[in-house]
């Protein structure tokens, strides 16, 4: 098993750790029935919590792995190379004042004379969704997610959102959606898991010679 390999492994065994604790917890005391339904509304949040913070973290493992290789700009893909550059653009921001373009172009002219050192922040917007999730892959070209967790993966950010924002009375959560939400996140994890050592092994990141 490689370096990576392990680490991953290791935040996978996390996530089950996380999302059985959630789903669990209010099973195992004996309590009134409005405090076990409050438990059940923060495990929602929990389970999502467990769910994002996996998609950041193996994301940024892969992305410190790639650091330690010293790659040179010379030899990454345009789909990388452009990673990078946005990194440090930031195109989303509609910055034309010519004083910010001068200083990221010497930005730009000093990250791409150097070894390949790739950010890894990684943005979910709060909301990772599969079309969140699969435009990160994408832009590391790595292998998107199927389409089966989009239905699962939103209703659980639908009743994340509720019950983040106040407005879950009206919402009715269940044992069975705890289950649910919590089998989701373990099979879409583990075929993130699977893209990311795919990409890895396939050196995705190398441009076609």
């Amino acid at each position: 098993m490689t370096n990576l390999e392990k680490k991953l492994d290791y935040s996978f065994s996390q996530l089950q750790e996380k999302v059985y604790q959630a789903k669990t917890i209010h099973l195992h005391y004996s309590m009134l029935e409005q405090h076990k339904s409050f438990l059940i509304r923060q495990a929602v949040l929990s389970i999502y919590a467990a769910w994002e913070g996996l998609l950041k973290e193996c994301l940024l493992l892969y992305l410190q792995e790639l650091n330690t290789l010293k790659l040179e700009y010379k030899d990454i893909s345009g789909t990388y190379l452009a990673f990078q550059t946005d990194s440090v653009c930031k195109f989303k921001n509609n910055m034309t004042n010519y004083g910010t373009i001068t200083k990221l172009s010497k930005k730009l002219f000093d990250m791409y004379e150097q070894e390949v050192i790739f950010d890894t922040k990684i943005n979910t917007e709060s909301n990772a969704n599969l079309k969140i999730t699969n435009a990160l892959l994408g832009k590391l070209s790595l292998s998107i997610l199927e389409s089966k967790y989009e239905k699962d993966l939103d209703r659980l950010l639908l009743f994340r959102n509720s019950v983040a924002h106040g407005d879950s009375d009206n919402i009715k959560i269940e044992q069975k959606d705890l289950d649910k939400f919590s089998a989701t996140v373990q099979d879409i994890a583990s075929d993130l898991i699977i893209s990311i050592l795919d990409g890895y092994n396939k050196r995705v990141y190398i441009k076609d010679t």
